[in-house]
């Protein structure tokens, strides 16, 4: 059994024999030939896979191979124990009521999983065309036959052995978050990085984050039966060891479904060994979902049917129909509320986000005008710390020489000049006074400009000052 996934960056090939990989191969992608999975230059994406099997002489070309999850429409709703053309006519008007899309750009595809006695899960798949085109012909340019085709993310929950869980398997450019209810992937998501080069811890955030945001999502709508923080979560592909350091759900190891040549990473190869183990028939014990997504498995729409039964029997079957219906209309009717609700509760997510984004952002403004006023008043404070430098000299200056019986009245100093004032005994004082300022080297000029007597003992008197800065 050869199994096929076909990564951005790389395609990853093994050979299966029982449950022993005989061979698991990987090459790598040059940048641009497959984008979120759609093979965009299907020549050279071929040509590398026929040189993976032609250098390691594998010849088996009947393969399983899996699609991108990437702008896919998974949803799982109840529905009541119909008869078989019934579930198609009612998956058919499920699939047209939630695809955002028309229908005639998907394949869409449908399981119906026996829930009870009565009640039913219909399983709805949509995938672009684009998507499963691009892989099914580039295998067919390898000359491979294709036995089966699978959406990725269901690949890898199959892989998984816990019935209810978080499976999160991280590619290159994306990553698929699954949450498994009793076996039943009820909520698939498959997201791309917001950017191209985003760094590891930037990816294992956003990871991390949408994890989150997935499990409450389906707590919301689930209120019989959540998923705490003791619950289960795998991690397969990349960025797994950054991935363990923030998760604070229960982190458990693949199981070893395959055995594996020495020195590979199963990890790498999860979806190849659940499309293996699919292909191997062991699908039901634990994942229930076995939807095969092959274009001639999987109809836009339901092929019209020409029915020969008697008028009579399709009465009967009509009333059993409206039976049935009006016997789970209260279930309908609770589903519907349970869904207002889920929406309600994502708008007052949405709400919060919005509300701390605009008060990050303020704050952020507010931080940012702070720190220009710091900037616009440093200069002026670094001045004034000069000057009052300055001033506090000058002021040593003037007191150091200032004999006792001289007393100062006023210091005025406008930056150019410092005008002393005050009074003296005597004009000798006074004298000796200005000689030791001059003396002190700090000023250009000491001009005593004036001197009045105003008793036998005392003199008042008026300095000028020219500092030598």
């Amino acid at each position: 059994m050869l199994t096929l996934n076909i990564e951005d960056d790389s395609v990853r090939i093994t050979q299966v024999r029982g449950k022993r990989v005989t061979y698991a191969v990987e090459g790598n992608l040059t940048a641009g030939w497959v984008q979120n999975g759609v093979v965009l230059d299907k020549e050279s994406v071929s040509q590398q896979i026929i040189n993976l099997l032609t250098t390691n002489n594998i010849r088996e070309r009947e393969a399983i191979a899996c699609v991108s999850g990437v702008h896919s429409i998974y949803r799982v709703v109840y529905v009541p124990k119909l008869e078989r053309g019934l579930l198609a006519e009612a998956a058919g008007k499920e699939m047209e009521r939630v695809s955002p899309v028309p229908l005639e750009t998907l394949y869409t595809s449908w399981q119906d999983i026996k829930i009870s006695s009565v009640e039913s899960a219909l399983c709805l798949l949509g995938l672009p065309h684009e998507n499963v085109d691009s892989v099914t012909d580039t295998l067919k340019l390898c000359g491979l036959r294709l036995k089966s085709l699978e959406l990725k993310p269901l690949a890898v929950d199959r892989v998984v052995d816990e019935q209810t869980a978080v499976v999160v398997n991280v590619q290159v450019n994306g990553f698929d978050i699954s949450v498994l209810d009793s076996g039943i992937p009820e909520l698939m998501r498959s997201l791309t990085f917001a950017q191209a080069d985003m760094s590891e811890p930037d990816k294992i955030s956003m990871i991390n984050d949408e994890i989150v945001r997935t499990v409450n999502f389906y707590n919301s709508s689930h209120t019989d039966r959540q998923l705490d923080k003791n619950a289960k979560c795998f991690l397969s592909g990349d960025l797994r060891d950054g991935l363990e350091q923030v998760i604070t759900y229960s982190i458990r190891a693949l199981p070893s479904n395959l055995a594996y040549p020495a020195g590979v990473d199963e990890g790498r190869f999860a979806a190849n060994t659940g499309m293996a183990l699919k292909g191997m028939g062991g699908v039901a014990k634990l994942m229930k979902v076995n939807i095969d997504v092959m274009p001639r498995l999987g109809a836009t729409k339901p092929a019209a049917r020409t029915s020969m039964l008697p008028l009579f029997a399709l009465a009967i079957a009509s009333v059993i129909f409206i039976a049935t219906y009006i016997l789970f209309s209260s279930t309908v009717a609770q589903n519907k509320s349970l869904q207002l609700l889920v929406n309600e509760k994502t708008k007052q997510v949405v709400d919060t986000q919005r509300s701390v984004k605009e008060q990050g952002d303020k704050a952020a403004k507010l931080r940012d005008q702070y720190k220009q006023t710091l900037n616009n008043l440093k200069a002026p404070l670094d001045y004034l710390a000069r000057q009052r430098s300055v001033i506090n000299r000058d002021w040593g200056d003037l007191i150091a020489p200032l004999p006792g019986f001289i007393y100062l009245t006023s210091v005025h100093d406008d930056g150019k000049s410092i005008l002393i004032q005050g009074t003296a005994p005597n004009g000798d004082m006074l004298l000796d006074y200005a000689r030791n300022l001059k003396q002190n080297g700090n000023y250009k000029q000491v001009d005593v400009t004036s001197i009045t007597s105003t008793s036998y003992n005392q003199t008042q008197f008026q300095i000028t000052l020219t500092p030598d800065r």
